[in-house]
């Protein structure tokens, strides 16, 4: 069907051109034999502007329908996408949220809250990259103190990234928070594993973490956490507590 609307676009269009620059041969073309004497009934100076002024309405028309519907299909052919940033390129997307906390790690696993899979580190032997300092602080719901979240404030005038030796990624349900961390460091691994569970109440029973933040929630966001070791990495395995390695991801400037 598109073919015959194209097709009767392009012969208004004709027909409104020859009208707006030619009205007399249009005249004399399609008109003058319906007349027994074309020269006696011609249409006068006034008749034929405004033959070229309706021409000329029609011509606009048709260049905004034809401009519109070329509009449209632009909006609908798939666009390119954007450049990674340097941030993505490292840890995915959506951008990650820092836990700007001061947090001691436990030694001894909480039974109470749910172990997240840990999914890359980056270590900063060789100092700390400023994207660090950019992202987003982690809340929820725009909260940023929740009961039993993880760590402290600390000092605001120094910010735990400073002190840091490495930050984990972890991706947790959404409505849920980092509740506690372990860090176990020997001479040849760091075994760190981090623990989600629902805010505490302000009145009430405690929550049931296990279910309220299960291991397998769809929606997650991506957090980064950063954590103090007792020494520099150096040629330490980073594991979680099973023993199996956590991917180490290259800085991007």
């Amino acid at each position: 069907m598109s073919w015959v609307i194209e097709a009767l676009a392009v012969t208004l269009g004709i027909v409104f051109l020859w009208g707006l620059f030619a009205p007399r041969s249009q005249w004399r073309t399609l008109s003058a034999w319906l007349v027994s004497n074309p020269g006696a009934h011609e249409p006068g100076g006034a008749a034929y502007g405004w033959r070229r002024l309706l021409s000329g309405v029609g011509v606009i028309g048709l260049l905004i329908v034809a401009g519109s519907a070329y509009s449209a299909d632009l909006a609908r052919q798939p666009r390119p996408g954007l450049p990674e940033t340097a941030v993505e390129q490292m840890w995915g997307s959506p951008t990650p949220s820092l836990v700007d906390r001061a947090i001691t790690p436990l030694t001894a696993v909480p039974a109470e809250f749910v172990e997240e899979p840990l999914l890359g580190f980056q270590g900063f032997d060789d100092g700390h990259p400023e994207y660090l300092r950019a992202l987003p602080v982690f809340t929820v719901l725009g909260d940023a103190n929740m009961p039993g979240y993880v760590g402290s404030p600390g000092d605001r005038s120094v910010s735990p990234i400073g002190a840091s030796s490495l930050v984990v990624n972890v991706r947790g349900p959404l409505l849920c928070i980092p509740r506690q961390v372990v860090v176990i460091e020997s001479e040849t691994a760091i075994q760190i594993a981090i623990y989600y569970g629902l805010r505490d109440p302000l009145t009430g029973a405690a929550p049931d973490h296990v279910v309220g933040c299960p291991l397998e929630g769809v929606v997650t966001s991506s957090v980064l956490v950063p954590l103090e070791l007792s020494g520099p990495i150096g040629e330490r395995v980073v594991q979680n507590l099973a023993g199996e390695a956590i991917p180490e991801v290259d800085i991007v400037e």
